[in-house]
C-alpha cells in the first residue's frame, strides 16, 4: 500500500489535493495496510522511518512503543496528515497564547484531547497547530505521516518553562525500496 500512496502523491502532490481526496487516499492505505519488513523500534520511545521524500512531499512511518510520547510540537509550517495504521494514539492539542514574536519564548496551554484508533486521521494545517502524540494505554502503535513538503525543522515546546526551540526532522531509518525513483 505504500507504493500505491507514494505513486498517487507523485502523480498529484498533497497540496494539489482537496482534504477529501487526501482522506480517500489515506482510507485506501489503511484498508490495505501491510509492510513486508519490521520497523525499527526503541523501548519506551518512537522511531521515525522515511518511506519517501522529494521536494514536494514526505512520507514517514512512526513506530510507537508502549508508553512513548512526542514532545509538544508544530510542523514547521507544513501541512501534516497523520493516519493511525495500527493500535491507538492519544492526540493532545495545544494553543499558543503569545504573539510568537520573541525567539525561544512560547506560552502554550492544552485545549483538547482525543484518541485515534486504526484508520483515524489527524490533519495539521496552520502555522502554530500544536499537538503532542502518545500511545494510548500500554499498547504499541504505528502511524503514517504525510508532510506537504519535507519536514526539515520545526519547533518543540516546553509548556512549564514557557520555551520553544528548533528541532531537526531526522530519521531513525530509511526504507530503500520506496525512497528511490519509482517506475511510472
Amino acid at each position: 500500500m505504500l507504493e500505491y500512496l507514494i505513486e498517487g502523491l507523485r502523480e498529484r502532490a498533497p497540496l494539489r489535493r482537496s482534504e477529501s481526496e487526501m482522506a480517500t487516499l489515506l482510507d485506501d492505505v489503511c484498508a490495505g495496510w501491510s509492510l513486508d519488513r519490521p520497523l525499527l523500534s526503541r523501548a519506551a520511545d518512537y522511531t521515525r522511518t522515511c518511506a519517501y521524500t522529494d521536494d514536494l512531499f514526505e512520507v514517514l512511518l512512526l513506530n510507537w512503543a508502549p508508553g512513548s510520547a512526542s514532545p509538544i510540537h508544530d510542523h514547521g509550517r507544513q501541512l501534516c496528515w497523520m493516519l493511525v495504521l495500527d493500535g491507538s494514539l492519544r492526540v493532545d492539542d495545544y494553543v499558543r497564547l503569545d504573539a510568537a514574536d520573541v525567539a525561544g519564548y512560547a506560552r502554550v496551554r492544552p485545549c483538547e484531547s482525543r484518541v485515534l484508533e486504526a484508520g483515524g486521521v489527524d490533519l495539521r494545517s496552520r502555522p502554530f497547530d500544536l499537538h503532542r502524540v502518545a500511545t494510548s494505554g500500554q499498547s504499541k502503535a504505528i502511524s503514517l505521516h504525510v508532510y506537504s513538503r519535507p519536514l526539515r525543522s520545526f519547533l518543540v515546546y516546553d509548556e512549564m518553562a514557557e520555551r520553544c526551540e528548533s528541532a531537526l526532522g531526522t530519521y531513525d531509518a530509511v526504507l530503500p525500496a520506496y525512497t528511490g525513483v519509482l517506475p511510472r
